[in-house]
């Protein structure tokens, strides 16, 4: 039996890529995470790309990549916080996968991602929590459009968020 593709969608740090991870296993699904598929088909980091080649580059690599990745039935993909940005991006996902919104609040988020700012060029800067509250004002609304499911993890480890995820992804199975 063939299964869509579950795609997480949220800000960075959120647990897009632990959760992704976690419920592949548990779901005995590939897991595929969008920024590793960028960085290896550019042959370089994500930061290093920003610096290079600029954000619009990025944006078009993570395009294609996302379109190759939604091409595998079953795939559980972690997804970049920009992703929802591009229109094209915000189709192939709504009518490829199962979207499921990881969301937590700034405070969690910055936290979780206190050792990893240098691999992400968007949090560069002296003010972390105003730029990720500019981008939460941008990008949540693509978020709240696209969204099967929503899910807090504030507060909830990655296994509580997969048993949360297991419990809605059964009702909506069991709803079909």
């Amino acid at each position: 039996m063939q299964h869509s593709p579950i795609a997480f969608i949220g800000p960075m740090g959120s647990g897009k890529s632990r959760v992704a991870a976690s419920l592949a296993r548990r779901l005995d699904r590939p897991c595929l995470d969008l920024d590793a598929e960028v960085e290896q088909r550019a042959g370089q980091a994500i930061a290093t790309i920003f610096a290079n080649d600029g954000e619009a580059r990025f944006r078009e690599l993570e395009s294609a990549a996302l379109i190759d990745v939604l091409a595998n039935d079953g795939a559980v993909i972690a997804t970049g916080g920009g992703v929802v940005l591009a229109t094209a991006n915000r189709e192939l996902l709504r009518n490829r996968a199962t979207v499921v919104w990881l969301r937590a609040d700034a405070s969690t988020r910055l936290e979780r991602m206190r050792d990893e700012r240098a691999q992400r060029p968007l949090l560069h800067g002296d003010d972390p929590a105003t730029t990720l509250a500019k981008l939460d004002a941008i990008r949540t609304p693509f978020y709240r459009e696209l969204a099967d499911f929503e899910v807090d993890t504030s507060g909830m480890g990655v296994d509580e968020v997969v048993e949360h995820l297991m419990m809605l992804l059964q009702q909506r199975e069991a709803a079909a």
